[in-house]
C-alpha cells in the first residue's frame, strides 16, 4: 500500500506545499519514503541525482563538462548517508537525454530528475524527513505530483523512493500505486530498448515503459498511458506528470483506490478523500472506473 497525490491550480499557487499537506493526511498508507515533483520553469537545467559514494562526484562532473558548465551546486545527506547533489547547468536542452542516459550507465549515480521544469525531491522514511531537508515552500506554479511510499518488494533506499523518472523521456515524472505481475517480463522488454535499472522497485519499470511510450507517440502523454495500460498486469494506480499535462492509468480490475476532484480553481488526484480536504474542506472526490485513463492539459 503506498499514497499517491496530484494537482493541478488554475492559477500558480505554493503547490509543494499542497502536495506535502496532502500526503502528510494519508502517511499512514507509507512510512518508509516520501517525495514530490514540483512543475516550476527555470532559466537553466536543473539536475538533482544521488552518489553511492562521494568518489563518483569526479565522474559525475566529467559527464556534465561533457554536455555543458555547472553554474551552482549544492548538495545534502539524506537519512541513509547518501550525498544527494542539485547542479544548476548551462547546457542546451537538446542534451539533456544524452546526460540522462550518460549519468545513468554509472553503477554510483541514481538521477532524480533533469529538467528545466520541474525537480524531484525525495527521502527516506517519514514526510518530516523531506521537508526537513529540503525547503519546499514558495514553488508558486500550477501542477505537481506526491508519493508516500511503503516498501514492499524492493529496499528501503532513498533512490527507490517516487517519483520516478527515465533517460527515454526526462520530462516525465510519475507516482505509483499498486504492484506488476508481469514486472520481469516488462523489466526484460525494456532492457532490450536500452533501459537501465537502478532499483529492484516494479514503480520504475513503469516509469521506464510510459516514458517509452512517450517517445512512440510522440509526447502524448493520453496515448503513452493507454499503451503502458495495455502492458501492465496487476493492480495499480499510476498519476503521470509533463510539463504541460498530468494524467492517470487505472489497472483494469479497479482494485487500487484513485479519486478525483474537480472544482473551478482545482483539479486534485489522490487516494484518499482525506487528502482533498487539505485544499477545500467541502470538496467530494469521484472514484475513477476500472482500465480508465484521463489527461489534463496543463
Amino acid at each position: 500500500m503506498c499514497g499517491i497525490a496530484g494537482i493541478i491550480s488554475r492559477t500558480p499557487v505554493d503547490i509543494a506545499q499542497d502536495l506535502v499537506t496532502m500526503l502528510s493526511l494519508i502517511q499512514h498508507r507509507g512510512p518508509d519514503a516520501a517525495g514530490v515533483a514540483v512543475f516550476q520553469d527555470t532559466e537553466q537545467v536543473t539536475l538533482r541525482v544521488t552518489l553511492q559514494k562521494a568518489e563518483a562526484l569526479g565522474h559525475l562532473k566529467e559527464y556534465i563538462a561533457e554536455c555543458g558548465v555547472i553554474l551552482s551546486q549544492s548538495s545534502v545527506t539524506n537519512i541513509t548517508n547518501k550525498l544527494c547533489y542539485e547542479f544548476a547547468v548551462d547546457m542546451d536542452p537538446e542534451k539533456i537525454k544524452a546526460l540522462h542516459e550518460k549519468i545513468n550507465s554509472d553503477e554510483e549515480l541514481d538521477v532524480h530528475s533533469i529538467s528545466s521544469h520541474f525537480k524531484v525531491y525525495k527521502e527516506g522514511g517519514f514526510i518530516e524527513n523531506l521537508t526537513g531537508r529540503y525547503e519546499l515552500k514558495n514553488y508558486m506554479c500550477r501542477h505537481g505530483i506526491g508519493h508516500v511510499r511503503m516498501a514492499t518488494e524492493s529496499a528501503e533506499d532513498v533512490n527507490a523512493a517516487h517519483p520516478f523518472v527515465s533517460p527515454f523521456y526526462p520530462e516525465l515524472a510519475i507516482v505509483h500505486n499498486g504492484q506488476f505481475t508481469n514486472y520481469f517480463n516488462m523489466r526484460r522488454f525494456l532492457e532490450s530498448k536500452g533501459a537501465k535499472f537502478k532499483t529492484l522497485n516494479d514503480s520504475e519499470a513503469a516509469s521506464h515503459l510510459i516514458a517509452y511510450a512517450m517517445t512512440l507517440f510522440d509526447g502524448d502523454l493520453q496515448k503513452a498511458l493507454e499503451y503502458a495500460g495495455d502492458q501492465m498486469d496487476g493492480v495499480y494506480c499510476i498519476i503521470a506528470s509533463t510539463p504541460t499535462q498530468m494524467g492517470f492509468v487505472k489497472d483494469k480490475l479497479g482494485i487500487k483506490p484513485l479519486l478525483v476532484a474537480e472544482t473551478d480553481n482545482y483539479v486534485m488526484l489522490g487516494s484518499e478523500q482525506i487528502e482533498f480536504t487539505a485544499i477545500d474542506g467541502h470538496i467530494f472526490a469521484n472514484e475513477m472506473e476500472p482500465g480508465e485513463v484521463r489527461v489534463w492539459n496543463i
